[in-house]
């Protein structure tokens, strides 16, 4: 009976080791498959260190996948939730955008379960509806909205041909602009019925 309550105990010691040996490296690595390390070592990050993960994810908005922007809007809820409500906004666009631009047309069914992480954000969203198209007008006038520098592949792998961790790619950039457009278009409309709540 002592020895599993040892290796239970040595396993709660080693959990907590990690929690506190996670880096946050600046600048995050950009390729998709370090970056799906990264955001699962997140998990281990204890709650202490939650300003350092804010300002971490904020200064690298523009080098992380919509997931960490999920996560950076669950985290600041309670603190500013207009700054959560932009947050939420920016990475569901950029998320969209990104499987948009996906050869394997799946692959966007991964953005559904990526945002549920800050589902709390979405749901205050819904019961401050003019808070929300505020914010959303916000991460639409934002100038580096769809200038991220993270590859589609993070969500372009998601799709029923990326079994195996392979992407099968993105469509021909002259394709892009279209796709932006199509967003924003479909955005605005969206935060301007909520405006009007």
């Amino acid at each position: 009976m002592i020895r599993p309550l040892l290796l239970a105990a040595t396993l709660l010691v080693s959990t907590s080791a990690l929690a506190v040996e996670v880096s946050l490296p600046d600048p995050p690595p950009l390729h998709w498959q370090d970056q799906a390390q990264l955001f699962g070592d997140l998990a281990y990050v204890p709650p202490e260190r939650n300003a350092e993960v804010v300002a971490w994810e904020r200064a690298n908005a523009d080098r992380l996948s919509p997931g960490f922007l999920f996560d950076l809007s669950r985290r600041v809820l309670a603190i500013d939730p207009a700054e959560a409500l932009e947050w939420y906004a920016v990475g569901m666009m950029r998320g969209i955008y990104d499987s948009a631009r996906c050869v394997d047309t799946t692959a966007g069914r991964a953005l559904r379960g990526l945002s549920r992480q800050a589902a709390e954000v979405a749901k205050y969203g819904r019961t401050h509806p003019r808070e929300f198209a505020a914010a959303g007008k916000r991460a639409l006038a934002r100038a580096d909205l769809f200038e991220h520098k993270v590859p589609a592949d993070w969500v372009c792998a998601q799709g029923l041909s990326g079994m195996g961790g392979q992407s099968a790619g993105t469509t021909p950039p002259a394709t892009w602009p279209a796709e932006e457009k199509k967003i924003r278009d479909d955005f605005t409309r969206q935060f301007d019925d909520m405006a009007d709540r």
